[in-house]
């Protein structure tokens, strides 16, 4: 069903490019239009397609891309933090609610594991193409400071991002 699925939006990103008024509308909203695409696309669990799949229709409505890479990893980042703090509140709730030895093993964990689930994070953002909250959710469940999440979640959207513009253009040159 979802490789139907993505047939059918690569079918219509390839119109939408030929279509001057489509085109038009989406050089009008730019790049906060494609800042919001991103962030709604990040929440993946309830949008399985990655922004960066319309890239060709953001290029041929004369957008940078450069900028639109930048800003898609920007709007998919964005989605992930907010899934890392709706961990962390979870986190927050469940701990005044559970036994705090189930509290006390939890913070174990994340202290043994200090670096490692970061670096995995790194690399499952960067090529798994998988929704991201499934890493993200559970770090800021187990503690995982903000400062230590951020920099592997942006550079595996970052390379993540480039790795899957270099494929998708490649596509729409064969079509």
């Amino acid at each position: 069903f979802l490789l139907v699925f993505i047939g059918i939006l690569f079918y219509f990103t390839g119109l939408a490019q030929e279509n001057e008024t489509i085109r038009n509308i989406v050089a009008s909203y730019g790049y906060p239009g494609i800042f919001v695409i991103a962030l709604i696309s990040g929440f993946n669990l309830a949008v399985p397609v990655p922004a960066i799949a319309f890239l060709p229709l953001f290029l041929e409505s004369g957008l940078s891309f450069w900028i639109g890479i930048l800003t898609i990893t920007l709007g998919v980042t964005m989605a992930d933090m907010v899934a890392y703090f709706i961990g962390k509140l979870s986190f927050e709730i469940t701990s005044q609610t559970a036994e705090s030895r189930v509290v006390k093993k939890l913070e174990a964990i994340r202290k043994k594991y200090q670096w490692g689930p970061p670096i995995i994070l790194f690399v499952f953002a960067a090529v798994v193409p998988l929704p991201n909250e499934l890493l993200v959710i559970p770090m800021g469940f187990l503690g995982y400071r903000f400062i230590h999440i951020l920099p592997p979640i942006i550079a595996g959207n970052l390379v993540f991002n480039l790795l899957y513009s270099t494929g998708v253009i490649t596509i729409f040159e064969f079509l």
